[in-house]
């Protein structure tokens, strides 16, 4: 369980191959975006599907043989093996008699991102890294920063000064230093690029650094080996950079290229309406991504109006006939709220993107009501209450007496 059997790194762009230990994001030579290889006869030498029901290992690095760091010299805060449950009541709302969820929201810092930072900050300790820095509107750069803290590395967050309080708190409650930019997401990744290009420190980033797609991919793993190794039909996604869809595409095609599954779940990317640059050209049948010039929605961790793996992630809509549908911020809180009563699971907006998606996807017949759908539920809802509060209402004020309860049931009723 402690070998790697990654080999290198190479270019998607002009195919330039780079070693292991180089520290970069993306090719010096291009700029391309950049993904590790691996030598996928020797992982199946290595290990055998049914070998990891023995493992007592409650994080990613479960699946050691899959990840490109020695599992001893991992960061890790048990990130990863998250609860996989079926829908009780939403899923008769919406007609959809095998809904699961995937609670990505658990993972130690309250998101998914955790996946990949223990990647990530996994690999620039590794490399004898001693600062790292990301560009984020929140939950990344509280992971960023939580796994750095666990590193003993020094972080730098750029956030940009919209971006929700809790969020930067956290970041700040682990040691990181947290810049808020007065600007797009656009303009605080290129402020952020400049930074840690002076000061040459160690990017981060998710659209870029290839160790956050590795550590997202573990997804793919732990859906199938949840269901058994027979993979769902769908598996739902609510879209920003497309780091978490592309990473699960990755892993589902090594799962099939070893054998480990008979088939490529199809994969469905949910937009905001503020900020859809993906899912509207996968709409039209366009190959080609389309900035979005100004941003503006509800699901604030979504607003990627410039997605770096945009191409990729079109690339695999098409490779496993999903689908893509944009929905309204209207339509994402009221998913939000739906799920937080239904089913008592309280997510942020960016996150009910996906419950308000797989609504509209089952409304237009693109998923039946007998397929077997994973929605995947990547962000907590306590890092952005203020969102849900106008929605939700306030608690109500009474006196200590339980007269005065009775009082105000007996005007309700």
């Amino acid at each position: 369980m402690n070998g790697v059997f990654a080999t290198s790194m190479n270019c998607l762009e002009c195919g330039r191959e780079y070693g292991l230990d180089a520290a970069i994001s993306t090719c010096p030579a291009c700029d391309g975006l950049v993904d590790v290889t691996y030598d996928y006869a020797r992982i199946l030498e290595a290990v055998e599907r049914q070998e990891l029901r023995t493992r007592r290992v409650n994080s990613i690095w479960r699946y050691a043989e899959f990840l490109p760091i020695p599992a001893g010299d991992a960061i890790s805060l048990g990130e990863g093996c998250t609860p996989l449950v079926k829908a009780q009541n939403l899923g008769h709302a919406i007609d959809l008699r095998n809904l699961y969820f995937k609670l990505d929201f658990t993972c130690p810092t309250g998101s998914f991102k955790d996946r990949g930072a223990s990647v990530m900050i996994s690999k620039a300790k590794h490399l004898r890294i001693k600062a790292v820095a990301i560009d984020s509107s929140g939950n990344a750069a509280a992971a960023i920063a939580g796994y750095a803290a666990k590193a003993g590395l020094q972080c730098y967050v750029f956030a940009p000064s919209y971006a929700s309080e809790a969020k930067l708190i956290q970041s700040l409650a682990y040691g990181a230093t947290v810049y808020a930019v007065d600007g797009t997401r656009r303009e605080t990744y290129q402020t952020a690029k400049e930074a840690y290009q002076h000061f040459g420190w160690y990017y981060c980033g998710f659209q870029t650094n290839p160790y956050a797609i590795e550590g997202t991919k573990t997804v793919a793993y732990e859906i199938c080996e949840q269901f058994e190794w027979a993979p769902p039909d769908h598996i739902v996604f609510p879209v920003g950079s497309s780091s978490n869809l592309v990473g699960c595409w990755k892993g589902l095609k090594e799962l099939h290229r070893l054998g480990w599954i008979p088939r490529l779940p199809s994969l469905a990317c949910i937009q905001s309406e503020g900020c859809a640059p993906i899912a509207a050209a996968y709409k039209t049948g366009s190959m080609t991504i389309i900035p979005v010039e100004q941003p503006k929605t509800v699901a604030e961790g979504l607003m990627i109006s410039h997605p770096l793996k945009g191409n990729l992630a079109l690339q695999a809509l098409s490779e496993t006939k999903g689908s893509a549908e944009i929905v309204t911020d209207a339509e994402i809180l009221q998913a939000g709220k739906l799920l937080a009563k239904r089913e008592g699971l309280f997510v942020e907006p960016s996150t009910a993107v996906s419950i308000a998606g797989v609504r509209k996807l089952a409304e237009a017949g693109l998923i039946a009501k007998d397929e077997l759908v994973v929605c995947v539920l990547t962000g907590s809802g306590l890092k952005t209450r203020e969102a849900y509060s106008k929605l939700v209402g306030r608690p109500t004020t009474v006196k200590p007496s339980l007269e005065a309860i009775k009082a105000i049931m007996r005007r309700q009723s």
